[in-house]
């Protein structure tokens, strides 16, 4: 039998670092109880919040006390409350890049145990999402990917609300093993709970990045984490496990 030279070696042990998973706070996120999508957080009293303090990329000076806390639902259902504080609040009406205003992006993953790849222009293997306030503050609206117009299978909503300074987000999002913007035939919903399975027993994947742009224009990104690829790249977004 032929043994595996050095060089096999350290590829293989390179390649297992490489496809590594990146396990992301909380780690294990709750069951929902009854949340409501209106940008109020009555009912995430019970919530553990996380803080997003890591710059990604540029220089985000304006976002201060950033946090999120994350919760779940049996449907495949991924609840995000999200609250910052901005120096420089910079609002447009949705349809352009989103480094052109302050804004949240969600990438999520429904299925950790794939191979992960590129998945910025078909979203099929992971989905970023990104949710912002319209100029009058009073609309919020959403974007999938780089799409004009926002897939009417896709059940994502947000409900965000600006006092003072300080913004406020709540996001609803459908966890799928595969989506497809086209048709909802082709889509596959991640199973919470796998057959004869008592509890969840699955990892997915969800991140976020808080975009912060001023009056001299985009500043940078705030995250939980410091994975920099998260808009490409399937494999850098973070772990997390859902718990009863």
């Amino acid at each position: 039998m032929t043994r595996p030279t050095l060089a096999l070696l350290c590829a293989g042990l390179f390649a297992g670092i490489a496809s590594a998973r990146f396990v992301g706070n909380p780690e294990d996120i709750p069951e929902a109880g009854r949340i409501r999508i209106d940008g109020k957080l009555n009912d995430w009293q019970r919530a553990k919040w996380t803080p997003l303090e890591a710059p990604i990329e540029g220089n985000p000076v304006h976002i201060s006390n950033a946090r999120w806390t994350i919760s779940w639902d049996e449907d495949a259902v991924v609840y995000i409350a999200v609250q910052y504080d901005d120096a420089d609040i910079i609002l447009e009406d949705g349809g352009m890049n989103s480094n052109a205003q302050d804004c949240v992006e969600i990438y999520v993953r429904g299925d950790t145990g794939s191979s992960p790849k590129e998945y910025s222009k078909d979203q099929s293997s992971a989905q970023q999402y990104t949710f912002g306030l319209s100029k009058n503050r009073q609309i919020s609206w959403k974007k999938l990917g780089a799409r004009e117009a926002f897939p009417i299978h896709n059940p994502a909503k947000a409900a965000v609300t600006l006092e003072g300074n300080t913004f406020t987000y709540e996001i609803m999002v459908q966890l799928y093993d595969r989506f497809d913007a086209t048709t909802r035939r082709r889509c596959s919903k991640t199973e919470v709970y796998p057959e004869d399975e008592e509890g969840p027993d699955i990892e997915i994947g969800l991140d976020i990045a808080i975009i912060d742009v001023g009056k001299t224009g985009y500043a940078g990104m705030k995250a939980e984490n410091t994975l920099a690829g998260k808009r490409t790249d399937a494999d850098q977004i973070a772990e997390h496990q859902l718990s009863d």
